[in-house]
């Protein structure tokens, strides 16, 4: 490693080394939790440092090519066996065109001797993708992509061994250990009483609106806190506190990553929520991801901390609220796409207004005018009315 890698990285595998030394010496929770914090962090530097070599820019695009090709082979979208058309479709969506040409400079290849110039072909892309697994750094970052996601598999577990003691704890009671993780500089006090009362007041809510699809979200305090630990919350929350606000952009970007089936500590591309949705057949139920942010921004609501902390409060509060804006507009887009998914323009359609939603910050102007329409039929004014409706059962700020 001395010889392919900065000494920087070189440091990492011997704290590793000595890491596991301990381990081996004194087992226990916490020597596991250094090791495993320190093989992460392994293999993420080792990613940062590969992922610009153009092998590796090579292998990333034939692995997205790939994928995609895999999913639109596979059963079709909606159940509809007549998307013949829509590989070829895709694949001439500007935007689709834009992210391909982009990888293939940084790969330096020529795109167009490439199999994504003629389309999306299951055949073509296991062919590349054989042959972009037998180059060194293609072998390396399929390894280092797999170790990720078992080192991301055994935190979690760990996280949890050493918060519960080894004790059968409900849900709801270690979703609270997380969140005073995440949020050390908050002191949140929250009780499983307090947690199930907000999730039950944000189910009133929600019917309140006529947001059936939220409310279900808010069955009960165990059925949100399984699936944030599930989907959304880090392997181990108290590797990830956040002080500032760019540190909550950041947990926020790897929250959607996972959502998309990738690693947390991964950054989600484009073409990689394209598969996402493919893989599955239909649009994800973005409802619940914008519950569990409605959650979180109701429970920072009302709560004591201390004066050098209100400035990331405040920004905090901003950061969840722009977060809550846009899976709403997610939730949307589901609502307003999925009746056209039975042709293959609807799914281009939706591909598209997806990726404009997320990567493009401009949400399409058909989107516009459908969430005007929706909130004025539930009284609303703006998306940022449902957040602030949590304000009102919580006292004023200290």
């Amino acid at each position: 490693m001395a010889q392919e890698f900065t000494k920087a990285l070189a440091r990492r595998a011997v704290e590793l080394r000595q890491a596991s030394k301990v381990l081996l010496d004194d087992p226990s929770p916490d020597a596991m939790a250094t090791v495993l914090r320190g093989f992460n962090a392994l293999v993420v530097e080792m990613l940062h440092e590969v992922s610009p070599l153009p092998e590796s820019c090579q292998w990333r695009l034939a692995r997205q090519y790939s994928d995609i090709a895999a999913h639109l082979a596979g059963p079709k979208p909606a159940e509809n066996q007549g998307f013949r058309d829509l590989p070829r479709m895709l694949a001439g969506l500007p935007w689709v065109q834009a992210h391909l040409a982009e990888m293939a400079a940084a790969a330096d290849v020529d795109l167009a001797r490439t199999p994504a110039a003629r389309g999306f072909s299951r055949t073509s892309a296991k062919r590349w993708v054989s042959r972009s697994n037998r180059g060194g750094e293609g072998q390396m970052c399929a390894a280092l992509d797999h170790l990720q996601h078992g080192v991301e598999y055994r935190l979690r577990q760990v996280w949890f061994l050493r918060r519960s003691g080894g004790e059968d704890v409900s849900p709801p009671r270690m979703y609270l250990c997380a969140h005073a993780d995440l949020f050390p500089e908050l002191s949140a006090s929250l009780t499983e009483p307090r947690f199930a009362l907000e999730v039950a007041k944000l189910k009133g809510l929600a019917l309140g609106l006529q947001l059936s699809e939220f409310a279900l979200c808010f069955e009960s305090a165990e059925w949100i806190a399984n699936y944030a630990f599930t989907y959304l919350l880090p392997p181990a929350p108290c590797d990830w506190p956040i002080r500032q606000a760019s540190q909550l952009s950041r947990l926020l970007e790897s929250r959607l990553s996972r959502w998309y089936f990738y690693a947390f500590g991964h950054r989600l591309e484009p073409l990689e929520m394209t598969s996402g949705v493919l893989r599955i057949g239909r649009p994800l139920f973005y409802e619940r991801i914008a519950a569990y942010a409605l959650l979180e921004y109701s429970l920072l609501q009302g709560i004591a901390f201390s004066r050098q902390a209100a400035p990331f409060y405040v920004d905090a509060l901003t950061v969840l609220e722009r977060e809550f804006q846009m899976l709403f507009d997610g939730y949307l887009l589901r609502l307003l796409y999925y009746p056209r998914l039975k042709a293959p323009r609807g799914w281009c359609d939706y591909l598209s207004a997806l990726h404009a939603l997320h990567y493009e910050q401009r949400p399409p102007e058909e989107l516009e005018a459908f969430r005007h329409v929706f909130l004025a039929r539930r009284g609303l004014h703006s998306t940022l009315e449902i957040l602030y409706r949590t304000v009102e059962s919580h006292s004023a700020l200290n």
